[in-house]
């Protein structure tokens, strides 16, 4: 979209500090630099054209004038007019559309010039105006005047951020093969059929992340995040951060990955960069492999997915930061806790800035409603043997922190459920190599064919087709061609 044109008028050298105000309030801020473009006659190079001439040129090419009008009246031309007048005229002439936005600095009227008064009164007569006293009140309200704009053109919505229509995009920025697969595992989680209608009418009609406006369909910003092809080109904060650190702080990272597209490969792509960088300790219990991770994926993956959901999407430039260290996992999501909500007592209640966001997630089973999320987290961390995960606010973003095992990874095997166990003898292994396999991963031992012959009395024979057996069913592996092999449990 081609940005509006602001032009921005007054006394050059008594308003040099409010000129430059209004030119900040634009650059400094993400929305407003977005649809804006603002245009002072000091920012031209030298050129040889009439100075005159340069400016009115601009004027008449602007969308917003911006009048900030002071004491002085300004140097008159050979038409009795100051620069400022001049530009307003200009401005105002029949042809224009555009907006007039007047900023009077002070309000004792003595103190301005004659010519001053008279042009405030020409203004008073036909145009609503705002006075200001300092810098800081000028940006206020430069910075609500224009938000005001954008809102009366449509281009921001009083919605919230997930439900506003994004107006860049259109019908064709979703991929309806996201849609589809959400359906199958939405059917799947709610144990229902997949819906008869056709995709249109399910994102229009059920799930409202489409709508139309001046006849034609355009997602809404949850639409996009869930099923846009790529949210990031228009939702540049659709982004999840991540990196594996050496040891506990930010210094040096061994990974890292900036993880973008629609919200559920997200998911996916943060779990696979999970897996590859914690730890999966395995353990010999009894006749039992037991596989231990290092933190229970379930607890990382909701905070995950509570960061998705209730982040500020006002952050523009701001992701959510997923970072691995030695001894911890920190999930950082932009925007901190909602009014009325306590950082020490979050268990059990529930807001969101984000409904849409929440309800699709609710589809899935994703995320549970009641505020049951904090809960979940605790619980399945004690579950597994660890601490309760850490809850806090740090500047403007909201923080888990979830602490490991450490070197006593081992010490979990208690709380490792029985889907994580491998009974050894339902896979056909007998004692021998079910002892053979607890030296090796239990003691760290490796063993050679002659050594597994003399500890368990077997023949040469014997002990082979045993270890050949633990071999093919990926428990253990042989190092080496020759007389020198051994076997070692596999990592």
């Amino acid at each position: 979209m081609e940005k509006y044109k602001i032009f921005v008028s007054g006394v050059q050298k008594e308003l040099e500090e409010e000129r430059l105000a209004v030119k900040e309030v634009l650059i400094s801020n993400s929305t407003l630099r977005d649809f804006f473009d603002v245009f002072l006659f000091e920012d031209l190079p030298a050129k040889g054209k009439s100075p005159v001439s340069t400016y009115l040129k601009q004027v008449e090419n602007s969308d917003v004038y911006i009048g900030i009008i002071g004491n002085e009246y300004g140097i008159k031309g050979k038409d009795g007019l100051s620069p400022t007048e001049r530009e307003f005229r200009r401005f105002i002439k029949p042809e224009s559309h555009g907006e007039i936005l007047i900023f009077i600095k002070g309000k004792d009227d003595s103190k301005r010039d004659k010519d001053t008064q008279r042009f405030i009164k020409t203004i008073e007569n036909s145009y609503i105006y705002k006075c200001f006293v300092n810098i800081d009140e000028l940006k206020t309200q430069v910075l609500n005047s224009l938000i005001s704009y954008l809102d009366e053109k449509g281009i921001l919505s009083k919605l919230p951020f997930d439900q506003a229509i994004c107006r860049k995009a259109g019908y064709q920025a979703i991929d309806e093969e996201e849609v589809r697969d959400f359906l199958e595992n939405r059917a799947i989680k709610l144990d229902v059929d997949i819906p008869k209608i056709s995709i249109k009418d399910f994102l229009i009609k059920t799930l409202k992340v489409v709508k139309e406006e001046n006849g034609e369909l355009k997602p809404t910003n949850a639409g996009l995040l869930f099923f846009g092809k790529n949210p990031s080109e228009y939702i540049s904060q659709s982004e999840i951060r991540i990196a594996r650190f050496k040891g506990v702080t930010r210094i040096k990272f061994i990974d890292s990955k900036e993880i973008r597209g629609p919200i559920y490969k997200m998911l996916g792509e943060v779990e696979m960069f999970f897996r590859r960088n914690t730890r999966l300790a395995n353990k010999i219990v009894e006749f039992k492999r037991v596989d231990i991770p290092e933190y229970p994926y379930e607890a990382i993956r909701e905070a995950v997915i509570n960061a998705i959901a209730h982040r500020d999407y006002a952050y523009r430039w701001s992701p959510i930061m997923f970072s691995i260290f030695d001894d911890r996992i920190e999930v950082s999501s932009p925007g901190g806790l909602l009014p009325g909500l306590d950082i020490k007592n979050l268990e059990g209640h529930h807001a969101t800035r984000n409904k849409t966001i929440c309800d699709i997630f609710h589809e899935t089973k994703d995320m549970e409603k009641f505020g049951t999320g904090i809960g979940k987290m605790k619980r399945i961390m004690k579950e597994h043997g660890l601490a309760e995960p850490e809850f806090l606010e740090e500047g403007n973003f909201f923080v888990a922190k979830f602490y490991g095992p450490g070197d006593k990874i081992l010490d979990l095997v208690p709380s490792i459920p029985k889907e994580r166990q491998t009974d050894l003898r339902e896979l056909g292994l007998n004692e021998r190599q079910i002892e053979a396999l607890r030296l090796m991963v239990n003691e760290k031992e490796t063993l050679t064919i002659i050594q597994y012959t003399e500890k368990f009395k077997v023949t040469d024979k014997t002990a082979r087709m045993d270890l050949k057996e633990l071999v093919s069913k990926n428990f253990v592996e042989k190092v080496g061609k020759t007389k020198g092999s051994y076997f070692k449990a596999k990592t």
